[in-house]
């Protein structure tokens, strides 16, 4: 379970990858082997613009290799009103500022891109209005290319809203999105933007003439009424999104809310794909609650006050029963044997991602973990297993909790770890576990591990059934073959990885 703080983290990450997302990219000049992208900046005299600079290819079949590389910044044309922080964050730039120009160098290794983050801060006497261009010009292989972004000077305005909430609905029901927003500063609010995303599993459904559906299943909301100073706001009616059929009762997905002005939004929204035309029903309005608690107010109008986690959980009838498979190997003392355990989705629901140590590998005893499935790190507690900074793959642990990736009914995950026999001991016996709440067989959920077994079997007990996961001394001619084979099993497994954990966090925008 991520924590409070690290989901707001992590939401931040995404808001700064949605701008890098969005930046729109700059005219050519014949012959330049890469563009320069960089999003355009609002700024406030209390609060810093934050941008990313990166390059694209100009020829994505033979991209530039970029070596050494230096980038200058000409902030002249903004040192009236704004100044420049941060240059030098990623690929750890050198920067040095002479005058109104910044000087950064850095070297990149074959492949490796440029990207750079900034934030330009208005001074204390900047007005609303003011705007200039700060300019770049990018030097590699001899080649210089350039590229600007433009920074205004825009009101402050503040838009807040609760940071959790959640819904719950069987499968195939809809469920009502729960969104507020609060006007947190001085400053009159003119329209709001809303967008709520997250897991693809939970999709718009509704027909408002100002929401149309966005990224295949959220919904984008623009809204005109003005929001006062100090005053909270709801839906004038309900926001529906509808839970796929195949669900999993038990199963707790993730959903987004987040608050723009419509200029923040202008600026992100550029490149952003439209799945669907705005509905033929009647306007979504956001009606005032003048009774309503206030938040906590501010003093920064950040992104990190701007959106609400929404957990939607599943309820109903519609379990996912999971089964394991344990293993057995033999082998002398110095021996690296292989054993391939596995976890199924019997159904009859689908299984969404687990982020979480939803199976458990324990090594037998008088063996080392040498080789460990890229989907596993070492296991003391859930609390401590942490599915975004974890250690995966990391051999030597006694037990190791793993991941499980989005299964339909019937697939099956498989685990691979390759252990020394350090000593033989006949019978020596590790076990796999899953442990899924709402699980209706807990009969299945348990296998052993069994290395030198004195019986045949040992390593289905408790199991699926049909065979266990089978072994292999990894010797001779053999090894390139498993290595091989285990490095497409490593490469899928990571896949299936980052596409599900993005399904997890794609709903920042």
């Amino acid at each position: 379970m991520l924590t409070h703080s690290t989901r707001r983290w992590l939401a931040g990450l995404g808001v700064a990858g949605a701008f890098v997302a969005a930046s729109a990219s700059p005219a050519l000049a014949e012959g330049d082997p890469f563009r320069i992208v960089a999003q355009d900046i609002l700024t406030t005299p209390d609060h810093g613009g934050f941008a990313y600079i990166y390059t694209e290819p100009t020829d994505f079949d033979k991209p530039h290799q970029f070596g050494h590389t230096t980038l200058d910044f000409d902030f002249s044309g903004i040192y009236d009103f704004a100044t420049l922080e941060m240059p030098g964050e990623g690929w750890d730039w050198a920067c040095e500022t002479s005058g109104q120009v910044v000087h950064c160098e850095t070297d990149f290794a074959e492949d490796d891109t440029p990207w750079l983050g900034i934030q330009v801060y208005g001074k204390p006497n900047a007005t609303p209005g003011q705007t200039g261009q700060l300019k770049l010009a990018m030097t590699s292989g001899g080649k210089t290319v350039k590229g600007t972004s433009t920074v205004t000077v825009a009101e402050s305005v503040d838009l807040q809203t609760v940071p959790e909430a959640s819904v719950s609905g069987a499968p195939g029901t809809e469920v009502n999105m729960p969104t507020t927003v609060r006007n947190g500063s001085e400053t009159v609010s003119q329209g709001a933007v809303l967008l709520v995303n997250g897991d693809y599993l939970v999709s718009y459904v509704g027909h408002y003439s100002n929401c149309q559906l966005i990224d295949s299943s959220g919904a984008l909301c623009t809204f005109d009424e003005e929001l006062k100073p100090g005053k909270s706001y709801r839906l004038s009616n309900k926001l529906p999104f509808q839970l796929d059929k195949d669900l999993r009762t038990n199963a707790d997905l993730l959903t987004t809310g987040v608050w723009w002005t419509k200029d923040d939004w202008e600026i992100v929204s550029s490149d952003w794909p439209r799945d669907g035309e705005p509905g033929a029903g009647e306007k979504l309005r956001l009606v005032e609650q003048p009774e309503a608690k206030s938040l906590a107010k501010q003093t920064d109008p950040d992104q990190m006050n701007n959106y609400t986690e929404i957990s939607v959980k599943v309820t109903g009838d519609n379990p996912a029963d999971l089964g394991v498979k344990g293993a057995t190997a033999s082998g002398k003392k110095g021996d690296v044997v292989q054993v391939r355990t596995s976890v199924t989705n019997l159904g009859p629901a689908l299984l969404e991602y687990q982020g979480r140590p939803a199976f458990r590998v324990k090594i037998p005893e008088g063996t080392t973990a040498v080789e460990v499935s890229s989907e596993c790190q070492p296991y003391t507690s859930d609390e401590e297993w942490d599915q975004w900074n974890g250690n995966w793959g990391e051999p030597g642990a006694k037990e190791y909790g793993c991941q499980i990736t989005e299964s339909p009914k019937g697939f099956e995950n498989w685990y691979e770890f390759s252990v020394r026999i350090d000593k033989v001991v006949p019978n020596a016996s590790g076990a796999v576990t899953a442990k899924l709440a709402g699980d209706p067989n807990k009969s299945n959920d348990t296998a052993k591990i069994v290395i030198n077994p004195t019986t045949t079997g040992g390593g289905n007990n408790g199991g699926q059934g049909g065979g266990d996961g089978g072994s292999l001394p990894i010797t001779g001619q053999s090894t390139g073959l498993i290595a091989g084979l285990g490095a497409l099993l490593l490469a899928a497994g990571v896949g299936g990885y980052l596409v599900t954990k993005r399904r997890r966090t794609r709903f920042v925008a």
